[in-house]
């Protein structure tokens, strides 16, 4: 099951939350904009919790720092439909905005291939308001990406090899690739876990092909940091080698009220109760005890 709980954004010790309110304001003036453009079908604010709480952060009503902006926008384009998935930092618009697009006509591999150029299109431009941009560029350039792939009569079998990959990132935030997380590892057929926030650990566990199909579509994304830091594998196919019967969203809060940081002994409780215990030095480089 998906979690809806926000996860609070600590401010950076080098932003001035002067300049984090100047981002604010832009964003919802970019918002506005887009609102006047798009109808509520087309264009839609995941949480309007955090809208509300941005506003009262720029109007000064409180000093509580907002969670990041998640926008979703639903586009037809060459009788094709299209989603793009935003998540703005507070550091946007002075740095790219984290935007991620889906076509359920679109193999992994185009997938990868739009969002990267569409990526490297988003970094090429100065930094300012880009939203409009990028959905005239995929406008533009959208119908290159969706071609019919023949099928070979000689495709190769699948392998049947299970793996196990252990991703790190830097941070996990955006419900959109929170969201695309998930959904992807349930229509695979994988398994494992997924723990949002600072860092960000994830878990699957399948066969090599599934899996390698998910990482290569979730790694295309834009991300600050995110790479696979350990891969087990068994090519015994036996079920014994997988930890985990479903694929889950996993948040070990470590207060009562909203945080940044997951509390670290229950993931390790967690993993414990997986018999992946011994994981845990191998991606933090320490030793951990689970929380009493």
């Amino acid at each position: 099951m998906f979690v809806t709980e926000s996860i609070q954004l600590a401010i950076t010790k080098d932003m001035d939350p002067s300049k984090i309110k100047e981002n604010l304001e832009s964003q919802l003036s970019e918002l506005e904009t887009l609102q006047s453009m798009y109808n509520p079908g087309e264009l839609r604010v995941e949480d309007l919790n955090v809208l509300a709480d941005i506003n009262a952060f720029v109007d000064g009503r409180t000093s509580d720092l907002p969670a990041y902006l998640d926008l979703t926008l639903n586009l037809s384009i060459d009788k094709q439909k299209f989603e793009l998935c935003i998540n703005l930092s507070h550091e946007y618009p002075d740095v790219e905005p984290d935007i991620f697009v889906r076509n359920h006509k679109l193999n992994k591999k185009q997938h990868a291939t739009l969002n990267k150029d569409l990526t490297e299109y988003i970094a090429s431009l100065d930094r300012m308001p880009c939203i409009f941009s990028a959905v005239t560029w995929l406008q533009d350039n959208a119908a290159n990406y969706i071609i019919v792939e023949e099928v070979d009569e000689q495709r190769i079998e699948k392998d049947e090899t299970l793996v196990r990959y252990w991703i790190y990132s830097h941070h996990i935030y955006s419900k959109s690739k929170r969201r695309e997380i998930l959904d992807l590892a349930n229509t695979l057929n994988i398994t494992g876990f997924c723990m949002p926030g600072k860092p960000g650990i994830i878990c699957v566990e399948g066969t090599k092909s599934d899996c390698t199909e998910w990482w290569q579509t979730i790694k295309a994304m834009n991300w600050k940091r995110i790479f696979c830091k350990i891969s087990e594998e068994c090519k015994d196919s036996g079920e014994s080698f997988l930890k985990f019967r479903t694929f889950e969203e996993r948040v070990f809060q470590n207060c009562n009220v909203k945080c940044n940081h997951m509390n670290m002994g229950e993931l390790f409780k967690f993993l414990e109760d997986h018999q992946c215990g011994y994981i845990f030095k191998d991606i933090f480089g320490v030793e951990a005890k689970a929380s009493s």
